[in-house]
């Protein structure tokens, strides 16, 4: 019963963090729609101004450095954003995980079989020369030591 509430908690915490990652993007996106929409509309040049045309050319000016910030932080919020998914993919993606750790597990098995294999054939290879060094030795003709 607890492992299945902890399970329910992570994964209920899991969707909670994927629900602010996607409000977050959906946030960025629109400030960044919003601001190029807003500079847009202060570069059209209007006639019927209230105001003096140097005086509006300045807030103009001032006021699509302003969006244009205000673009930048949203995209270096977004850059964040995509760091933090993969950060979040790589610590929470188990099968992925699993899945590459028995692949590593299966190919250094495979390894150590072959190995096995050769160290068995090299065995194999010394008992037969040994046994030949050996029936040489034993069969062959010595000079006998003469004892002084």
């Amino acid at each position: 019963m607890a492992v299945h509430q902890s399970r329910q908690a992570l994964s209920h915490t899991t969707q909670n963090l994927l629900n602010s990652y996607n409000k977050r993007l959906h946030d960025d996106v629109r400030a960044m729609m919003e601001n190029f929409n807003e500079i847009i509309k202060s570069a059209q040049v209007e006639d019927l101004q209230q105001v003096d045309r140097v005086s509006q050319n300045y807030y103009d000016v001032y006021q699509m450095r302003v969006r244009a910030a205000n673009i930048v932080r949203a995209g270096e919020s977004l850059l964040r954003l995509t760091s933090e998914l993969k950060t979040f993919v790589i610590l929470n993606d188990f099968p992925s995980v699993n899945r590459h750790v028995e692949e590593q597990n299966q190919a250094l098995n495979d390894i150590a079989n072959k190995r096995k294999e050769q160290l068995v054939h090299l065995r194999d290879d010394f008992a037969i020369a040994l046994h030949d060094l050996e029936s040489e030795y034993y069969c062959s003709n010595r000079p006998k030591a003469t004892h002084k």
